[in-house]
């Protein structure tokens, strides 16, 4: 399976490699391309289990309320953390990505700084930073941290 992915500033083809968990090699072939342009889009595998997030297969008649609920998170971690919007339609056979167990999500908004989002989740500017890959600290950027 694969998705789109819009390229940032500061992404490199090995930044992105490492993020999807696949080679640059494999990335440049899918895309067609050795140029990285900020703001343009490519394709990339889609991201299965890991450290950070277990995979859950919709099944007739869930509600992202309700997996939500029973995976001990939120609808809002649900949505940004599987590029869903609110009004999207959930089907069965859909994987969606749950944060593991011991993995606290945050959607920062506009204005915080990393000092802001350290203490609201009770924890250090540095620890922020090794859990996550890049943190820009955008609206509705998802941090993960490690409890």
């Amino acid at each position: 399976m694969y998705k789109v992915y819009q390229v940032l500033v500061g992404d490199t083809w090995e930044s992105i490699a490492n993020k999807f968990h696949t080679g640059i090699d494999t990335l440049q072939e899918l895309n067609g391309m050795t140029m990285l342009v900020p703001g343009s889009t490519i394709v990339v595998p889609k991201v299965v289990e890991g450290d950070y997030f277990t995979v859950y297969t919709v099944r007739k008649g869930d509600s992202l309320y309700e997996i939500a609920r029973k995976n001990n998170t939120s609808v809002d971690v649900l949505l940004s953390a599987n590029g869903l919007e609110k009004d999207d339609y959930l089907y069965p056979g859909q994987e969606l990505f749950i944060p593991r167990e011991g993995i606290e999500m945050y959607i920062a908004k506009e204005g915080e700084t990393l000092s802001d989002v350290a203490r609201k989740l009770g924890t250090t500017q540095s620890s922020l930073i090794q859990d996550n890959e890049k943190i820009y600290l955008l609206p509705e950027q998802l941090i993960i941290v490690k409890k």
